[in-house]
């Protein structure tokens, strides 16, 4: 990809043996056009760049929230929690604020209605020194499962930066993850966002306590355009969680088209 940019840094980053490129490019107007303050990472394997935005704030860490679905999907086919998105998860009568949650789910419907309660239900199910061990086999975020045990992405100590989120993006697309291809394949169909003739967005929202009024919002995923994928990671902080749910995809899907992706 070719790109303008305001400046061109060579690093090593990662713990890896070669040099990666960080462009850093001001996205500063699509945050603005929202009122929030975030950052936007693209990683393109092709041409082993990072295009970034807010460098600081995306290296970061903030609770993963919803993000987690994804590999927490994984990790409950990996243990037969659920053996496909055919399997009903059985909807236990409970009313919640949200009215999509109070019906029967699958995994494609609780990934696509960001389903608290059924992955509640799964961390009951699959214990806390299970999903350590995953953690550390995934290298996702800090590591630090700190908090309630059956809701430790939404509250505790866990915290995961956007650079973060793509590099376990970067090994759930390439399947260098110690688990099944079987496992990763049915996510992979699952977050599925959009599809058009010219390309495909993969991903998953979040959105999950930051500071006093403050809320962290995210949306992680990836991009495939011509055969390539392309990983990305987007966040920002906001008081106002209603009012700011969209603006994690307009945000991103404005990037997505200065970048000639979309």
């Amino acid at each position: 990809m070719k790109f303008s940019f305001l400046t061109v840094i060579i690093i090593a980053i990662f713990n890896v043996a070669f040099s990666q490129t960080i462009v850093e490019k001001n996205f500063k107007p699509y945050f603005d056009k929202h009122g929030v303050e975030g950052c936007f990472v693209l990683f393109d394997p092709s041409d082993n760049e990072y295009i970034m935005y807010n460098l600081d704030i995306c290296k970061t860490e903030y609770t993963p929230a919803s993000t987690f679905k994804i590999p927490n999907s994984v990790i409950a086919l990996e243990e037969g929690i659920i053996e496909d998105t055919n399997e009903i998860i059985k909807w236990d009568s409970t009313e919640r604020s949200y009215k999509v949650w109070n019906q029967d789910q699958t995994l494609k419907t609780a990934i696509k209605y960001s389903c608290v309660w059924v992955y509640v239900k799964f961390a009951d199910q699959i214990g806390i020194d299970k999903y350590q061990k995953y953690v550390e086999g995934f290298d996702y975020g800090n590591k630090n499962l700190n908090g309630p045990a059956n809701s430790f992405w939404l509250e505790g100590d866990f915290a995961i930066s956007a650079i973060q989120q793509v590099d376990f993006l970067k090994k759930f697309y390439f399947y260098e993850l110690p688990v099944s291809k079987n496992s990763i394949d049915i996510v992979k169909d699952i977050i599925i966002i959009e599809k058009t003739d010219d390309y495909q967005i993969s991903g998953k929202t979040g959105a999950g306590k930051y500071f006093n009024d403050q809320y962290i919002m995210w949306l992680v995923g990836y991009i495939e355009k011509d055969g390539k994928p392309y990983f990305y990671a987007l966040n920002f902080t906001t008081a106002d969680f209603n009012g700011k749910l969209n603006a994690r995809f307009q945000i991103t899907k404005d990037i997505l088209i200065e970048l000639g992706l979309i």
